[in-house]
């Protein structure tokens, strides 16, 4: 029933597309995604890295030429293009059986990627490649041969160096039994360790399953299963191995846990001060798994609870453990786990860098819903952490995410939110963070049914919305015409809506209810600062578009701008960059009534071409609010580049502009035109979306201020006018008083008021005031609590 229903609402979607939107990009559906490979035969095991600019470089192994595995590359960019052929292409000519592979950033745009590879036709020797951004091969056609040696070599690892190459680990058969062994590769491919590899553990019995990462200083933290007990079952070990090559720890490692029976399936994080956080399954309990964690410092040395601690000691089977560094030496790790008896299902938990569990004793649940939930995953971007998981809650397996912040609070839908919901099942989700808070995650899929995977990829944004969300803008010219009567005859809209109609439905719905303001409205006598304010839909029309130079509220011709402009027509007043703000607020009014798609105003400006852009890093409503505070307050903002502030909302605006399709006209919603990830310089907000009716239309003029400041008034000395600035960081109660030589009060500009502004700028006349010395004296109590403040400077009248 799933697929049926799933089929069929595919089907609608793409008979009511409009036209020409069947391009390459990441969806806004979960129903649909990017296509990484579908070629013939099996394609699976996908891993990915990011190519360093918010997109994602792919490997994985293919069958489409027969049963032995190739290994295939691909690229896909922020917008979800593929850009290295349909179905990928080809990492390595050579025959032979090619698994496992492995793959990091070169942190040049390219990646690294180390693989297993049986082309001598005995036995799997170790190979690396690496790649540049174009997917050409940057070593040797066929890759270098880390390890040639006799006997199987298995489960190639691979780290950064920290100094622009790589060491890889694996586990080597070549005397007969598993041992670790070692190497590091420069940027150019050349060994920089013994010939073969550098040995690592050669204790009796088997070592294996190596999993490695860098300790900042050129070398590497390896940890492993290790059989040397000689009771058939395994503990922990790690090793330290430096720059050079040479083994920092005890000889063949140090225990990190020897408790009996299984412990297994290791993973390794740094923990940011040289040493590293070891997370594995163990059964040490005989009856069920749990997972448990130790943090090793650099010079070997156990930092928490002999043989580690359980990360969530609760009677269930606990599997598959996944780590990330919290970035303040503790990890946060994911797993899946059945403690309900019934379904597996997702657990979290984080651990501080001295052993305490943080998120309860027990962990947390990412995802308890119906069904079975498996394979995690986990990326962390900053104080963010990203998890992934296949979900069979519906019968067939899906993928789901969830985004948690650094106290543990899911960001996203209990339970997750839908990244793939494709007929059939989709399984072994595989991530990479996007630097924006967000993930790219691939999976193999059996969605078309033909009885072998394929990989498809999609994009979640730090909003949770697939490809960070499809939206709507509207332009200057498009909001400046008469809205239409519509009607529908014969299931048949006649005159479409347009976007006048969005125009006057926002002002319908009393959106701006003091009316529409661009600028800061002051109400304190102003001699050097104005604004505008559009009472009704009809101003605004008479307002839009606007032609003139760019700049700030200092003129209105050859006037100074100065107090309220009321519904100003293009005659009065004529200023491109003031139309751009009328136009940008009204599209986020659009978005936030739901005209549009709703969190328009959430999204943030990130110009790269422009790094030192103001406006860079700041939500679309709170950018607005700062150019509301460059075209009122001139004066403190007469290093602005004008032309600069105009073109960047300018493209805000043009940046989902399309062709009108009406998706109800009972409300008036519109459909959206293009996906998030397409457009370069806008990326998706990891703070809770704004709600309505929390809109503001004054300027927080500082975001920064963190004291209070009563500067001195200018000009000074005066006569008669002259202006009193004064800076809050908090909403307080103030008073502002005015006294003479003698301590006698001479003027109150301010008593005991509330004020939530941060800058205030206030013009005092001493037009009946005589000669003298005077006192200006600031009292400011904040609202929630604190301090007093209290300042006094002088000034002097001279007449």
């Amino acid at each position: 029933m799933k697929q049926l229903l799933r089929s069929f609402f595919t089907i609608l979607y793409l008979v009511l597309l409009p036209a020409g939107s069947l391009i390459a990009d990441w969806p806004c559906r979960t129903d649909t995604a990017v296509s990484v490979v579908t070629a013939n035969g099996n394609q699976w095991n996908v891993r990915l890295a990011t190519d360093q600019r918010h997109g994602a470089i792919l490997v994985w192994q293919d069958r489409r030429d027969g049963s032995a595995d190739k290994l295939y590359i691909q690229r896909i960019n922020l917008a979800g293009i593929p850009l290295w052929g349909e179905n990928g292409i080809r990492l390595n000519p050579s025959d032979g059986y090619q698994y496992y592979p492995q793959i990091i950033s070169d942190g040049k745009g390219g990646a690294y990627i180390v693989w297993q590879d049986n082309r001598s036709g005995l036995d799997y020797d170790i190979f690396i490649q690496r790649i540049d951004q174009y997917g050409a091969v940057i070593w040797h056609t066929y890759g270098i041969r880390v390890c040639g040696e006799s006997g199987h070599q298995y489960n190639p690892q691979v780290t950064s160096d920290c100094m622009g190459g790589v060491i890889v680990a694996w586990q080597d058969r070549r005397y007969g039994q598993f041992d670790i062994y070692a190497q590091r590769y420069d940027s150019l491919g050349n060994a920089l360790w013994a010939y073969n590899g550098q040995q690592v553990c050669n204790e009796a019995s088997n070592q294996v399953e190596p999993k490695l990462i860098y300790d900042t200083k050129g070398g590497a933290i390896i940890t492993w299963s290790d059989y040397r007990s000689g009771s058939g079952t395994t503990d922990i070990y790690a090793q330290r191995i430096l720059s050079n090559g040479q083994a920092s720890w005890t000889m063949n490692g140090a225990p990190v846990c020897l408790m009996d029976n299984l412990q297994f399936n290791v993973q390794i994080i740094p923990d940011t001060t040289g040493g590293a956080i070891i997370t594995w399954q163990d059964r040490r309990n005989t009856t069920y798994d749990n997972i448990y964690a130790q943090r090793i410092d650099p010079f070997g040395n156990i930092k928490w609870q002999q043989n580690g601690i359980a990360v969530a000691p609760v009677v269930g089977v606990q599997y598959y453990p996944q780590i990330v560094s919290d970035w303040n030496s503790g990890a946060v790790i994911v797993w899946q786990d059945n403690r309900t008896g019934s379904n597996y299902d997702i657990y979290i938990q984080r651990i501080g860098k001295d052993g305490v569990l943080l998120w309860g004793s027990l962990g947390l649940p990412v995802c308890a819903s119906f069904g079975q939930q498996y394979n995690p995953q986990i990326i962390v971007h900053g104080n963010q952490f990203v998890v992934s998981w296949q979900d069979r809650r519906e019968l067939q397996y899906d993928i789901y995410a969830q985004r948690f912040n650094l106290n543990g609070e899911p960001q996203w839908n209990p339970d997750g939110n839908v990244v793939a919901t494709l007929p059939m099942d989709q399984f072994m989700p595989q991530m990479v963070e996007d630097s924006m808070d967000g993930a790219i995650v691939a999976w193999a899929d059996y969605h078309l049914n033909s009885g072998t995977t394929d990989i498809y990829s999609h994009h979640i944004g730090a909003n949770g919305l697939p490809a960070g969300g499809c939206f709507r803008t509207f332009t200057q010219d498009s909001l400046s015409v008469k809205s239409r009567r519509f009607k529908i005859s014969n299931r048949r809209i006649i005159a479409m809506p347009n976007a006048g109609n969005v125009r006057d439905s926002i002002f319908k719905r009393d959106y701006f209810p003091y009316g529409l303001i661009i600028g800061i409205e002051k109400n304190d006598n102003p001699r050097s600062y104005g604004w505008e304010n559009f009472t009704r839909k009809y101003y605004v029309r008479r307002a839009l578009p606007q032609t003139g130079p760019p700049r700030p509220f200092d003129y209105r011709l050859d006037k100074r701008f100065v107090g309220l402009l009321k519904n100003p027509s293009l005659n009065r007043y004529n200023n491109k960059l003031a139309g751009e703000m009328i136009t940008l607020k009204l599209n986020i009014a659009a978005s936030d009534l739901g005209i549009t798609s709703p969190h328009l105003g959430d999204l943030i400006l990130n110009d790269t071409t422009q790094v030192a852009n103001p406006l860079n890093k700041k939500k679309l409503r709170n950018l607005a609010l700062s150019v509301d505070s460059m075209l009122t307050l001139w004066s403190r903002y007469q290093h602005i580049d004008y032309g600069l502030i105009y073109n960047s909302v300018y493209r805000i605006n043009h940046a989902f502009d399309g062709s009108l399709d009406t998706l109800s006209t009972s409300p008036l919603r519109f459909t959206a035109t293009k996906a998030l990830f397409s457009v370069p310089f806008l990326q998706p907000c990891s703070d809770p979306p704004f709600v309505l009716p929390q809109y503001y239309t004054e300027m927080v003029d500082d975001e920064n201020t963190t004291q209070y400041e009563l500067l001195q008034n200018y000009p000074n000395p005066f006569n008669p006018w002259t202006t009193i600035e004064f800076v809050l960081p908090e909403p307080s109660t103030i008073s502002l008083k005015v006294y003479n030589i003698l301590g006698q009060e001479v003027a109150r500009l301010f008593d005991h008021e509330y004020t939530d502004e941060i800058h205030h700028v206030i013009d005092f006349d001493a037009s009946a005031l005589p000669s003298g010395v005077y006192f200006y004296h600031l009292i400011a109590e904040p609202v929630e609590g604190g301090v007093m403040t209290s300042v006094v400077k002088k000034m002097m009248v001279v007449k």
